[in-house]
């Protein structure tokens, strides 16, 4: 009896050690803190994808920039030393250029018709390519990632119109079609990595940095830059993006449990950023004195059509293609 209930045993623990080393092992990372409504989401994500799976699908995820900023993991991505990357959709241009348009400020209404965009067939046409050229495909079929859910200016010194913005330090990611725009808008622009922002506030490498309201307050910059001036710049969704392979290689169960997973998690992400704003908005207030500002935006909107007609002259981007985004319902 004894030498039977051993041999079990010992089935047992071998079962588990083949199952252990048969489970895929995936990579995921952000640029947000661990403690970000995103970074909580994807963590739930890849917690219930292991569940789900019964430990066949295991997600490493890596929070914070840990793996590099967005440019280092896209490619590592397309390397397929990293597996996941969720930020904007802008990072991608250079593999899908149509992606520069919707990186220009004030070419959409609002979160709505950003929305709608995501989900029609020009979207299609942004995805082929991506895929084709980069082995990339987006996972979050929903298109329910929303951030934000509005855009600040984060400053040391108020910004009461767009006259403020010429000369403004100002902070900006790597995406080239958004560094041309805020200089259109009058701006001297600093390439600054996410993470490191806060400290060149605080140091005064730059003055201002443009970002999601609620994350003025998770990343800290409003007790350096406690001036918000509200931008509504354009509304802004997480791209959950996969090394195409990866995904190729998961059954048809293990796909949908995914697909599933990251969909619901961008359902919470997005519950997160509509619910939380106003409280979040009152604890910036309380805590460090935040004036929140509100400007006419219709000089800065003005101020970008000519940098549009601009970028089509140039075939930067299709011409006609700000006008077909404009149209979309």
């Amino acid at each position: 009896m004894m030498k039977r209930t051993v041999l079990l045993a010992l089935c047992a623990a071998l079962a588990l050690s083949d199952a252990s080393e048969a489970a895929v092992k995936l990579r995921l990372g952000n640029k947000m803190i661990a403690t970000h409504p995103e970074s909580v989401a994807l963590q739930m994500m890849a917690d219930n994808v292991k569940a789900r799976t019964n430990g066949e699908v295991e997600i490493q995820c890596y929070f914070g920039e840990v793996l590099g900023d967005a440019k280092k993991q896209i490619e590592n991505m397309i390397r397929g030393v990293q597996d996941f990357y969720a930020d904007g959709y802008g990072y991608y241009d250079m593999y899908a250029p149509l992606l520069r348009a919707p990186a220009v400020p004030y070419m959409f209404r609002d979160n709505e018709h950003y929305r709608n965009f995501l989900l029609s067939d020009m979207e299609k046409e942004v995805e082929e390519p991506l895929l084709k050229k980069a082995g990339l495909r987006v996972v979050n079929t929903k298109r329910n990632w929303l951030r934000g859910p509005f855009r600040v200016i984060a400053s040391r010194k108020p910004i009461r119109s767009l006259d403020d913005l010429k000369g403004l330090k100002l902070r900006m990611n790597s995406n080239p079609t958004s560094v041309r725009a805020w200089e259109q808008l009058g701006c001297a622009v600093t390439v600054i990595p996410y993470t490191e922002t806060y400290l060149a506030l605080k140091q005064g490498t730059v003055d201002a940095v443009t970002c999601p309201v609620v994350d003025a307050y998770l990343f800290k910059f409003c007790e350096v830059a406690p001036y918000l001036t509200i931008t509504y710049e354009y509304p802004q969704q997480v791209a959950v993006v996969m090394n195409d392979r990866k995904f190729q290689k998961l059954t048809k169960e293990q796909q949908e449990i995914l697909l599933d997973e990251i969909n619901k998690a961008g359902d919470y992400v997005t519950e997160q950023a509509l619910n939380k704003c106003g409280e979040i908005i009152e604890k910036m207030k309380k805590e460090y004195g935040v004036e929140m500002i509100e400007v006419d935006l219709a000089p800065w909107r003005a101020k970008m059509e000519p940098f549009i007609e601009e970028l089509e002259n140039r075939d930067y981007i299709p011409k006609g293609y700000a006008a077909r985004i404009r149209a979309v319902k």
